[in-house]
């Protein structure tokens, strides 16, 4: 079992929330955010490495999105600004 986080945004939401998994593949993630609301961004990491980034849509379809270095210098900055989205913050939380 590998460790996993979802970066999970919009749809509505005031704020990014991480949430941690383990699992033996990344695509256990679509499992996690398949009840989330239509219109909300997931971005799936594993460790620091940015796996994917996708969009819920209609009728629980997923759109891929590019990952491009550059979005991923960016994101990584934005959760470190972020104390919610920091990995200690969702362990002292549960």
């Amino acid at each position: 079992m590998r460790p996993y986080h979802l970066i999970i945004s919009g749809a509505g939401a005031s704020e990014a929330r991480r949430v941690d998994f383990t699992a033996e593949s990344p695509d256990h993630a679509f499992q996690i955010a398949r009840n989330e609301e239509d219109g909300v961004h997931v971005e799936l990491w594993e460790g620091a490495k940015l796996l994917a980034r996708m969009t819920k849509g209609d009728a629980n379809i997923w759109q891929l999105l590019p990952v491009r270095p550059d979005n991923i210098v960016a994101i990584e900055v934005a959760a470190a600004q972020v104390p919610s989205l920091a990995p200690e913050a969702q362990r002292s939380s549960v």
